[in-house]
């Protein structure tokens, strides 16, 4: 298989600014506080995970 011409190249790793609750289980306490306090303090946000006023029964 010949080689590229080229490299690829990839889209920069940006802060991850976007918290399921989930995903922060795994964290190490310090990592943990960090992020709380970044999303009570509005700069990232937390997945608002309860379903539309439409799929309530």
């Amino acid at each position: 298989m010949p080689k590229r011409k080229e490299a690829i190249q990839y889209a920069q790793k940006g802060d991850k600014d976007l918290w399921h609750p989930y995903g922060l289980q795994g964290l190490s306490t310090e990592k943990f506080a960090s992020v709380v306090n970044r999303i009570l303090g509005g700069r990232f946000v937390l997945l608002d995970l309860r379903w539309p006023q439409s799929f309530r029964q």
